[in-house]
């Protein structure tokens, strides 16, 4: 089916890795030209980690084309357009770039940040962006840039405020809380015979990693919102190393085993450290559970 035989949509073109607040003012700008052009909204995103494989640096997505997906949801966007990451795609020039999607979907209209780069060695500007639009009737809106206390927002700040534990920092910038979305495995149950069951996710290798630490979160289970505890981290107390990632649900009993979760990260508690009896670490855990009901 070519792109002509769909739906007319507006096309929010970017990375958005980490949905902050400049990403989502391109989105919503998007949703608004949509509705002017009675159009629906789809948002261009990428399977596969562009920066790294543009720069050919090691690099961590602050959130995973699923993840990034259901955000784009929660705003009410219509439709994504996910374009996989590969050699021949990161090949094609700018103009190749603009036809592969018209190709795809039936554009009407573009819209971008103003420091947008699309094609081959990311020679494309709003500037070609607009010479093709105006070429094939249609509409274009450029984004300014978005700032907040005078810097622009960018994911590289967002990751390094989560890698220094920043969590509030780095929740103002992305417009939400932090979250990481995976399914609850099988652990060994210590913390059960503690007293503090644990809700237990694998981390993603390619997800971008926080400062080790406890963390007061939440998370919504059949649409009721649960206060958590979220060690991020190794466990020193049980000679582990391993970086985990365990929730303890405040007044929760059910079994979430097998089933798919999404943490949210809402303040940085405290450092992780060995306790030397569970007595001591049970002590602790109350008062983690006191710091996280107490939050205004």
């Amino acid at each position: 089916m070519s792109g002509k035989d769909l739906t007319p949509t507006v096309v929010a073109l970017g990375y958005f890795d980490s949905v902050h607040l400049g990403h989502r003012k391109v989105i919503e700008s998007a949703m608004a030209l949509a509705k002017e052009l009675s159009a629906k909204t789809t948002v261009l995103t990428f399977d596969g980690n562009l920066r790294a494989a543009l720069s050919r640096r090691a690099d961590k997505c602050v959130y995973s084309v699923k993840e990034r997906t259901a955000i784009f949801k929660e705003m009410g966007v219509s439709d994504v357009f996910v374009q996989s990451v590969d050699f021949n795609f990161l090949s094609i020039g700018k103009l190749a770039f603009l036809n592969l999607l018209n190709k795809k979907l039936n554009i009407k209209g573009y819209v971008c940040g103003k420091d947008y780069k699309f094609g081959k060695f990311a020679k494309g500007t709003t500037d070609d962006l607009i010479k093709y639009a105006d070429a094939n009737s249609q509409a274009v809106r450029i984004v300014d840039t978005f700032e907040e206390d005078g810097k622009k927002v960018s994911t590289s700040r967002i990751k390094i405020l989560l890698s220094a534990g920043d969590i509030a920092g780095a929740n103002l910038l992305l417009g939400r809380p932090f979250s990481i979305t995976g399914k609850v495995v099988k652990d060994r149950g210590v913390g059960t015979t503690l007293g503090f069951p644990t809700a237990n996710l694998k981390l993603d290798k390619h997800k971008q990693p926080l400062h080790e630490g406890v963390y007061a979160g939440h998370l919504f289970l059949d649409g009721v919102r649960f206060d958590a505890i979220i060690n991020f981290g190794s466990r020193p107390t049980f000679g582990g190393t391993e970086t985990v990632i365990e929730a303890h649900i405040a007044d929760f009993n059910g079994d979430l085993y097998d089933k798919e979760i999404t943490l949210f990260f809402d303040a940085y508690i405290r450092e992780i450290r060995k306790f030397f009896s569970e007595e001591e670490l049970k002590k602790q855990l109350n008062s983690d559970l006191l710091t996280i009901k107490n939050r205004v």
